[in-house]
Formats: structure tokens, C-alpha cells, sequence
């Protein structure tokens, strides 16, 4: 199953819903899956509250729809194959009280699956990753035995639909291509097995990273990554898919970059990122956890380097694309390029 997040406009301004794409893919129709179910319970049972109870199994918000894990799951099963019929049939459908439930794809914008995650963790298991870089990164013992990751930015995750702003304090910004991982319950202290029942679904996910400014951020990146984390363009079930053997590609205005797949040498599957994570630290509906870039598919390593006015395309077969555009990032107090501190610096570090 393939679920979107989606904003359209009303007449009580910008609505966000939960969409099935209705035509295979993203890039066709958008039916709204709250409405739907809610139809569906009007229409095909004797429930006589159908929007309170649309309401609570599928609520217009993706962890609001996780949380309410198998009986969410069941309810948006049977909202496809409802609206799936009424579209055979040729019918227009409307929901209760008549309103619009199937939007062109024009019509609305595409969202992150998870707008707002309520964390985002990063990791990096690829064996190749960084190798082919000015300076390559030297796998330690520790590396294949404790996956090491950053915390994100939670608050500048973007859509499949947004630009990519290129920050004024770099010279090398790098799109790196990832496999996002849902988490679709709350759990802690996981075995393996249960972290895979933990994982909701899976998504395109693009870590931009500025490739300097290390000396000036030695307590992890910051500057170098929390201006920018899009996903999309959907969330794939993870009964849907075969995370261990997803191919991939970037291309830049046309032109392929990098092909590759998600089942190249790597330390650790989906699950155990999962079960790591969940050590002695609570997990919950909705967090997002990446893999980290899939082989070599990043600018440090293929050493083509994108540029303000290029288009990106993003591709995992079974999930979808995203085409990002990067655009010039905002210029206007750069404090970044240094401050005139309240110290004078002693002349060696201290």
C-alpha cells in the first residue's frame, strides 16, 4: 500500500489530509483516505457515526493514521478497495454530505509522508559511502559493530514538491540518496524480530549536507545539515516492499549520475537500525530513521557536484521520484562566515 501526505486549498484555507494515490503512483489522482473510509462506513455499514469513527481509524494526519497500527491499517484497506470500485464503475464518488474526494493531481501539493516527524535519526551503514571522497572515511572496528548516526532537524523536513535552498556558507552542497524508515510503533529495548514489526514503511529520503566548514562544527554537523531534509514522495507499507533490494538512481537535469541499489555491502538491515536505536531509548509512531547514502550515490564520491538552477531527480523503484530544484539560499546576516566574539583569540588553542 502507498499512502501521501497532501496539502489543497479551501475555503477555510490550507487543509492537510492523507491521500491513496488512486491511478498506480504518486503522479496520477489523490482520493482523500479520511472521506473515503468515512463513505464507506455510510454506505456499506449500519455504523451510524461514520465520520467519528472515519475520525479515530483514519484521522487526516500520517502518525495520527500510524498510531492506530493494524485496525488503521484494515480501515485504509477498505477505503481502497471502495474507492477503487466507485472509479471502475465510472462514478464520480462524493463523500457524505457531497463533498469532493478524488483531486487531480494538480490540484494538490505533496507533502514529506511525515510532515513533522517527532525524531530523526540519521545513520550510515554503506560500505562504499565515502570512500571515493578527497579524503575517504576509514571504517573503524566500532563502524561494523555499533551503527553510528546524527539526530536531525526535525523542523526542516520538506516535501517532494519544495526546493532545495543552497546555503551561502558552502561551496559543495551534496544530495545524498537514502532509504527513510517509518516507524510505525512504540517500543523500546526491541530484539530484532520485534523491530521488524515496528517498521511502518519505508521512503525516499535526501540528506543535503554542506561538504565544508568541519573545523567550524566540531560537535557534529549542524550548519552543515539542518537547513533542509526533503522525503517522499510516499510511505510503502513495508509488506510492499523488499527494502534489502530496491534499485535507485540521481539524476541532474536529464543526465544519470549514479545508479545503484539498497542491497549493496552494508553493516546492518532496516531492523537493526531499528532494534539499535530502540537500546535503552523509546521509539515512537512516526520517527524517522535513515540508512544513510545508499553506496556511492552522493557528490563526495562521484565528485559531480550540483549547482543553483538544477534539477534533481531522486528514484526508488517501488517507491516513486522526487525532483528537487535547487534554488539560491538565503543572503542576509551571515553570521556563519564568523561573529566578533567576546574573546580575543590567545594566539594557539587552548
Amino acid at each position: 500500500m502507498k499512502l501521501v501526505s497532501f496539502e489543497i486549498n479551501t475555503a477555510l484555507g490550507k487543509a492537510r489530509r492523507i491521500g491513496l494515490p488512486v491511478d498506480g503512483d504518486e503522479n496520477g489522482r489523490i482520493a482523500d483516505l479520511t472521506g473515503c473510509y468515512a463513505a464507506y462506513l455510510a454506505t456499506e455499514t449500519d455504523e451510524p457515526t461514520p465520520r467519528q469513527i472515519a475520525g479515530v481509524r483514519c484521522p487526516p494526519d500520517m502518525i495520527g493514521w500510524l498510531k492506530g497500527a493494524h485496525k488503521s491499517r484494515e480501515a485504509a484497506e477498505q477505503a481502497g478497495t471502495w474507492i477503487a470500485n466507485r472509479l471502475k464503475d465510472g462514478n464520480d464518488p462524493e463523500g457524505i454530505d457531497g463533498e469532493r474526494l478524488v483531486f487531480a493531481r494538480d490540484n494538490v501539493k505533496l507533502l514529506a509522508p511525515v510532515p513533522r516527524p517527532g525524531a530523526f535519526r540519521d545513520f550510515s551503514i554503506y560500505q562504499t559511502h565515502m570512500s571515493k571522497a578527497d579524503v575517504p572515511f576509514h571504517k573503524t572496528e566500532h563502524w561494523y559493530v555499533t551503527p553510528p548516526y546524527y539526530k536531525g532537524n526535525c523542523d526542516t523536513i520538506t516535501g517532494p514538491e519544495d526546493t532545495v535552498p543552497f546555503p551561502y556558507y558552502t561551496e559543495r552542497l551534496d544530495l545524498e540518496i537514502e532509504l527513510g524508515i517509518v516507524v510505525g510503533k512504540k517500543g523500546s529495548n526491541l530484539t530484532f524480530e520485534e523491530a521488524k514489526e515496528h517498521i511502518a514503511g519505508y521512503t525516499i529520503l535526501i540528506d543535503p549536507s554542506c561538504r565544508d566548514g568541519y573545523k567550524r562544527e566540531p560537535f557534529g554537523p549542524n550548519k552543515r545539515k539542518d537547513f533542509c531534509t526533503p522525503m517522499g514522495p510516499c510511505l510503502v507499507t513495508a509488506d510492499a516492499i523488499d527494502e534489502r533490494n530496491i534499485d535507485c538512481s540521481v539524476s541532474v537535469d536529464g543526465e544519470t549520475w549514479w545508479e545503484g541499489n539498497t542491497g549493496e555491502p552494508r553493516s546492518f538491515w532496516a531492523e537493526h537500525l531499528v532494534a539499535y536505536v530502540s537500546d535503552n531509548e523509546t521509539l515512537y509512531p512516526g520517527d524517522i530513521i535513515g540508512t544513510g547514502t545508499v553506496g556511492m550515490g552522493c557528490s563526495m564520491d562521484i565528485h559531480k557536484w550540483p549547482q543553483i538552477g538544477q534539477k534533481m531527480t531522486f528514484t526508488m523503484d517501488g517507491i516513486g521520484s522526487m525532483t528537487l530544484e535547487i534554488e539560491k539560499g538565503v543572503d542576509r546576516v551571515r553570521h556563519v562566515d564568523g561573529m566578533q566574539g567576546l574573546l580575543e583569540y590567545p594566539g594557539e588553542d587552548i
